[in-house]
């Protein structure tokens, strides 16, 4: 019965780790990297999800809002077997795409103006954060293994 608990919780099972190839092309907008999972019971992996996220923020103390964004999502549905002690390594590529505000763009547009938007956006905080997150959904367990890691874009 304890075993039971331990498969659905994913206690000592699939472990997910990340490793993204550095540095990050911002040109190409496209971060490559690969996903590695072991396990200590033999278990089915039957899809991943890979996602940027942004995490926007602007405002001070009360008046503070967030939000969070997916600018770009990835699923990869081919399903496979993990042994236990085995590593296995699944690569993968996401692109992405982020969208500008209109004192973004006018800030690209305009060099006159750059530094008065720049200003601007410092006075009311405005910050943007980006996530990768990486899910993997295994067969038999209610809370599936995931990994987050923060990326400069």
């Amino acid at each position: 019965m304890l075993g039971k608990l331990k498969r659905v919780l994913g206690i000592e099972g699939v472990k997910l780790d990340l490793y993204i190839k550095l540095p990050i092309d911002k040109k190409e907008k496209e971060i490559v990297g690969n996903l590695k999972f072991t396990t200590k019971t033999e278990s089915v992996v039957k899809g991943i999800t890979v996602k940027i996220v942004e995490k926007y923020s602007r405002g001070r103390g009360k008046d503070r809002l967030v939000d969070e964004y997916t600018i770009a999502q990835l699923e990869l549905t081919d399903s496979f077997v993990i042994s236990p002690e085995e590593i296995v390594e699944v690569p993968f590529s996401i692109m992405y795409e982020i969208a500008l505000s209109e004192m973004d763009k006018m800030a690209k547009n305009n060099i006159v103006q750059r530094p008065f938007i720049s200003f601007a956006k410092f006075l009311r905080k405005v910050k943007s954060e980006f996530t990768l997150v990486a899910e993997a959904d295994v067969d038999g367990t209610t809370l599936n293994p995931f990994v987050k890691e923060a990326v400069e874009l």
